[in-house]
């Protein structure tokens, strides 16, 4: 019963080109702030040459 009732309401979310769009817009902004979390610290420095010991 909940599995029909959880593909109805993801078949009329899906429908809804308000529900989309906006699902859409947090879908796209919750990656860039996981870019931002992850790389938002201001180091971009490049790391040491792997082979530096060779």
């Amino acid at each position: 019963m909940l599995t029909k009732r959880l593909t109805n309401f993801f078949t009329a979310l899906r429908a809804n080109t308000w529900a989309r769009i906006f699902l859409i817009t947090v879908y796209y902004l919750a990656i860039i702030a996981g870019l931002v979390v992850l790389y938002g610290k201001g180091d971009f420095s490049t790391p040491d040459f792997v082979y530096q010991g060779f």
